[in-house]
């Protein structure tokens, strides 16, 4: 029995047999079926999976050419040869060079088109929670391993879907304890770090300066895309009209990359803005997801997103913003607030910002203190050790005689 939430790298699996089947054959398959922020959550562990001595045969199956141009060019970057790229049932085709986010098929509706492809495989790696759908429902010889996309407290780790992986790959302690806090006391759990680092280092292009002409320290404000998480509906056309007004400080407004599908009047909201010297709107891009905004930012304004902890990873200011009144202390899923001051009320938006970067020493520790605990410590291995965890899970299948064929 695999213990649980502990360093992968002290991990015992089921027999030595079983690990070193995995290099005598199988077959793994990466499903790149959801958005484009899970990427760089998935691709590293495909990579690391390859450059294994002896790797089994890997597939990434993607949906759109957004997701086909993006990891093929990743590969052929990285001089990756012994990776396949297939497209899924429902693939739709973008313009060449798009990376702005796609209209995507419904996920459940998307499993469906591509059951049969996915169970011919040993094992699928996923990046994301619908995908748990299916061993939940249908008993095969696939194995899920899943990845948790984020480093941020307020996840659903209450699912029973959850509990049908059959590993689950967590970056650090903290993230480990909020799947038990919510009653998964048994959850297979490796502890790998996180995954994203190794994109971020391997893949990431350098960010391109913010399009502002004033030298100004740049606020970048990230709502959630979820209304009662978020502090959009209440307090974002309030915010934009702030920083409209304002002289002291720029604004990018790099909403999570899923706002837009819930909010109808989002490009209403915002069109009164968009030619504000001091304002800079991005809804799409994959600019969102490869941390260009939050890297480059001087303050975080947002909500409770583990974009703030991909912040905080280089200490700087941070600001949270409370318009639902959440008792955030009591309230796990709103651990992280304690990295910075959190503001309840619009009309207290200026003196906290304000008085942010006069602060921020009394949070530099907390900050960092608290992405080590999320995060787990960067050693260069996370993809390593997530691959590894892949391949032994592989080795499992093999050696029982599960495997079948493609």
């Amino acid at each position: 029995m695999v213990e649980k939430i502990r360093p992968v790298a002290e991990a015992r699996f089921e027999n030595d047999e079983a690990v070193a089947a995995g290099s005598r054959g199988g077959s793994v398959v990466f499903l790149f079926l959801g958005e484009l922020f899970l990427i760089p959550h998935l691709l590293p562990i495909a990579l690391a999976l390859a450059r294994r001595v002896a790797p089994p045969r890997i597939t990434l199956l993607v949906i759109t050419s957004i997701h086909e141009e993006i990891v093929s060019d990743a590969l052929a970057y990285l001089g990756i040869k012994n990776v396949e790229i297939r497209r899924a049932r429902g693939f739709r085709a973008m313009p060449s060079g798009c990376r702005e986010t796609p209209d995507l098929p419904h996920k459940i509706w998307l499993l469906a088109l591509n059951l049969l492809k996915i169970l011919r495989y040993d094992v699928a790696v996923v990046a994301e929670r619908t995908s748990l759908w299916v061993p939940r429902l249908f008993s095969s010889g696939t194995a899920f391993v899943y990845n948790e996309h984020g480093a941020g407290p307020h996840a659903n780790f209450a699912a029973k879907r959850n509990r049908y992986a059959t590993r689950i790959l967590m970056p650090g302690i903290g993230m480990a304890a909020r799947v038990h806090e919510a009653g998964h006391r048994d959850a297979p759990i490796e502890i790998v770090g996180y995954i994203k680092r190794d994109y971020m280092r391997e893949l990431a292009a350098c960010a391109a300066p913010l399009p502002f002409d004033e030298a100004r320290p740049t606020v970048v404000y990230v709502p959630h895309w979820l209304a009662h998480k978020s502090s959009w509906w209440e307090m974002g056309e309030q915010i934009l009209s702030y920083f409209a007004r304002s002289t002291s400080y720029n604004l990018v407004l790099a909403p999570h990359i899923r706002l837009i599908e819930k909010d109808p009047d989002f490009d209403r909201k915002v069109r009164p803005y968009l030619d504000c010297a001091n304002i800079h709107v991005d809804s799409t891009s994959f600019k969102l997801v490869d941390q260009s905004y939050t890297n480059a930012a001087d303050i975080y304004l947002g909500d409770g997103s583990s974009q703030a902890v991909e912040y905080a990873e280089h200490p700087r200011p941070i600001v949270f913003l409370n318009p639902h009144g959440i008792d955030w202390r009591s309230d796990l899923r709103f651990g992280h607030w304690v990295m910075g001051d959190v503001v309840d009320h619009i009309d207290h938006l200026d003196a906290t910002l304000g008085r942010a970067l006069a602060r921020f020493p009394s949070f530099s520790a907390i900050q960092t203190g608290y992405v080590a605990h999320m995060m787990g410590s960067d050693d260069r291995k996370s993809s390593k050790r997530a691959a590894d965890v892949v391949h032994a899970v592989l080795g499992g299948r093999v050696v029982h005689g599960v495997r079948r064929p493609l």
